[in-house]
C-alpha cells in the first residue's frame, strides 16, 4: 500500500524493525460473551423449565389415564364381585336356577376385568393386593359359594346351616375390602399426578415472563457487544488508515484485547516490510522509466524500420516489372525468330528463360498483392457475400472448367467487411481447393456460414490431397511450400495473405485435413470488424 498522490513518506525516520508487546488483555471470545453469559443462562434455565414442565404433565397425563382405567377395571371388579354374591345368596334363598346367572355371569366378568387390570400393573403394592384379592375370591368360591350351592340342591336346610357358619362371609369382606385399598391407592395416585400437572401448569404460566426478561437481556446485552465491537473496529480501522495513508511510523494504540491487539501489531509489522518496500520500488520506478524510455525508442525505430522495408518490397516489386516485361518480351521474340534455326540445347536454353520469366512475374505480383494487403488502410462497408462469390466464381471459371471442377455456395450473409479484402480470402481459399485436387476424381468445393456468438464462421470445404496435422499451422507462414514447384505451381503467399486480411478484420483462420481426405478452412469474420493494417515481423 503505497501513499496517495502527491504525499511522500518520510522513511528516514522509521526504524528497520517496530518491536510490538501488547499489554494484559483478554480475548476476543471473552470479551463478546460475557455481557451475553447472564441472559443465555435465563433462556437456558427457561428452555429447561419448559422442557421439565412439559415432560410432568406428559407424565401426569399418562398416569391419570393410566389410574382412571384401572379405576374403571377396580369398580367394575367390585360389581362383579357383588353380581356372584347376589346370585348365590338367591339361589340358596329360592332354590331357583335362574338365580344363578348373575352368579355365573358375574364370575365371567370378573375373570375378563382381573385380566385386562393384569397388564396396567406398574407396582408391586398393585400385585400383591391383586393376588390377595384373587386368593379371597377363590377361596369364597371353593370354601363357602359352591358347597353352599351344592347343598342347596339336597335341602334347604342344610344350606342355612352352612351359612350361618359365616366362612362366606368373611371371604367377601375381605375381598371388598382389598378393592377398597386397590381403589384408594390408585385415588391417591391420581390426586398426586392431577397435583404435580397442576404445578407444572402454573411454572408454565410463568415460563413467558422468563423468556421475555432473558430475551430482553439478550437483546440489550447484544446491543452492548455491537457498540463494543464498532468502538474497537472503529478505533483499529482510523490507525490503520493513517498508516496507509503514509504514516508508516504511527503505533496504532492497543484496545486491551488479545486478538484485536495482535492484529494492529502485525498491521504495524507490515508497515515497516511496505516501507521498506517502498524505497524498493522507488528507486526500481526510476530504473523502469529509464528502460521505458529507451524501449519506447527501440520500438520507433522498429517500426520506421518496418515501413521502410514494406515501402522496399512494394517499390521493388513494383520497379522489377518492367525489365522482367523486357526480358519476357525479348526472349518471346527470339524464341519466334530463331525456334528450329538454332540447335536443340539453345531451344532448351529459351524455354528455361520463358518459364522462369513467367514465375518470377506470378512471384512478383503475389509480392505486390501482399504488400498491399498489409500496408493499406482499410475500410469497413457492407459486403454482400453472395454477389462477391459470384465474381470469384467469374474468376475461376477457366479452371473449373480445364479440372471439371463443381463449386457449391450456400446462401451467404451480408456482413461488414472490406471487400477487397474478403476477395482475397476466397479467391485464394477457392483456387488453392481447385490446385490441390486429387486426381483420381474431379474436384469438389462448397462453401457455407454459419452463425456463432458474436460473429460468422465460414468454411470453405474440398474433396483435395488433403494436408498432415503437423503442417496445420505452417502453411499459412509466408513462402512456406509443402510441395516442389515442378508439381503445383505458386509462390507460397498466398495462404499469409488469407491469414492477414483475417485477422485484419479481428478473425482467426485454421484448418481440419488429413491426407486424402480433403481439408476445410475455416475463418470467423466479427460483428464488430477491427481492420487495422498489419505489418509483418522482420
Amino acid at each position: 500500500m503505497s501513499p496517495g498522490p502527491g504525499h511522500h513518506a518520510d522513511f528516514s525516520a522509521l526504524p528497520a524493525q517496530l518491536p510490538f508487546t501488547p499489554p494484559r488483555s483478554r480475548s476476543l471470545t471473552r470479551v463478546l460473551l460475557e455481557p451475553l453469559m447472564l441472559p443465555l443462562v435465563l433462556l437456558l434455565l427457561a428452555l429447561g423449565v419448559l422442557i421439565s414442565s412439559l415432560q410432568t404433565i406428559a407424565s401426569g397425563n399418562r398416569l391419570v389415564t393410566d389410574s382412571q382405567a384401572r379405576l374403571t377395571l377396580l369398580r367394575h371388579m367390585v360389581t362383579d364381585l357383588s353380581n356372584m354374591e347376589n346370585g348365590e345368596r338367591g339361589f340358596v334363598i329360592t332354590g331357583q336356577a335362574a338365580f344363578l346367572e348373575p352368579y355365573t355371569q358375574g364370575r365371567l366378568d370378573f375373570q375378563g376385568h382381573v385380566a385386562e387390570y393384569r397388564p396396567r400393573i406398574i407396582s408391586e403394592r398393585q400385585r400383591r393386593h391383586l393376588t390377595r384379592l384373587l386368593n379371597e375370591v377363590e377361596l369364597w368360591q371353593r370354601d363357602a359359594a359352591e358347597p353352599e350351592m351344592a347343598a342347596r340342591r339336597e335341602s334347604l336346610n342344610r344350606a342355612v346351616q352352612l351359612v350361618s357358619g359365616g366362612q362366606g362371609l368373611a371371604h367377601t369382606v375381605r375381598a371388598k375390602q382389598v378393592l377398597a385399598d386397590m381403589i384408594s391407592f390408585e385415588n391417591t395416585r391420581l390426586t398426586g399426578a392431577v397435583a404435580d400437572s397442576r404445578a407444572a401448569l402454573n411454572r408454565l404460566r410463568l415460563l413467558p415472563l422468563g423468556v421475555l426478561c432473558g430475551l430482553l437481556l439478550l437483546a440489550w446485552a447484544g446491543r452492548q457487544v455491537l457498540r463494543l465491537l464498532a468502538r474497537y473496529v472503529g478505533a483499529l480501522t482510523e490507525n490503520t488508515r493513517r498508516i496507509a495513508s503514509g504514516e508508516y511510523g504511527r503505533r496504532i494504540e492497543p484496545l486491551r484485547v488479545r486478538e484485536l491487539d495482535e492484529l494492529g501489531a502485525q498491521v504495524h509489522q507490515m508497515a515497516a516490510a511496505v516501507a521498506e518496500r517502498e524505497q524498493q520500488l522507488q528507486a526500481q520506478r526510476a530504473a523502469l522509466e529509464q528502460v521505458n524510455q529507451n524501449l519506447q525508442q527501440v520500438n520507433q525505430n522498429l517500426q520506421r524500420s518496418n515501413g521502410e522495408l514494406e515501402r522496399f518490397a512494394y517499390v521493388a516489386s513494383h520497379d522489377l516489372q518492367e525489365p522482367l516485361r523486357t526480358i519476357g518480351s525479348y526472349t518471346e521474340l527470339l524464341a519466334r525468330r530463331y525456334s528450329g534455326q538454332l540447335d536443340e540445347r539453345a531451344d532448351t536454353y529459351v524455354e528455361f528463360i520463358m518459364s522462369a520469366t513467367h514465375r518470377l512475374k506470378n512471384l512478383i505480383q503475389d509480392l505486390l498483392v501482399f504488400s498491399r494487403v498489409q500496408r493499406s488502410t482499410r475500410t469497413a462497408t457492407a459486403v454482400d457475400l453472395n454477389t462477391l462469390l459470384s465474381e470469384v466464381r467469374q474468376e475461376l471459371q477457366t479452371r473449373l472448367a480445364e479440372v471439371q471442377g463443381e463449386l457449391h455456395v450456400e446462401p451467404l450473409p451480408t456482413v461488414t467487411a472490406n471487400r477487397e479484402l474478403l476477395h482475397h480470402v476466397f479467391l485464394n481459399l477457392l483456387g488453392n481447393a481447385l490446385k490441390f485436387r486429387d486426381e483420381a476424381r474431379a474436384p469438389l468445393v462448397g462453401v457455407r456460414a454459419e452463425r456463432g456468438d458474436d460473429a460468422w464462421v465460414f468454411h470453405v470445404q474440398d474433396n483435395g490431397i488433403g494436408i498432415e496435422e503437423k503442417y496445420h499451422e505452417r502453411i499459412f507462414e509466408a513462402f512456406r511450400r509443402l510441395h516442389h514447384a515442378s508439381q503445383y505451381g505458386g509462390s507460397g503467399i498466398g495462404l499469409s495473405v488469407t491469414r492477414s486480411a483475417v485477422e485484419q478484420h479481428g478473425g482467426r483462420i485454421w484448418v481440419n485435413s488429413a491426407p486424402g481426405a480433403g481439408a476445410t478452412f475455416s475463418f470467423t469474420l466479427p460483428d464488430q470488424p477491427t481492420l487495422t493494417p498489419q505489418a509483418e515481423d522482420t
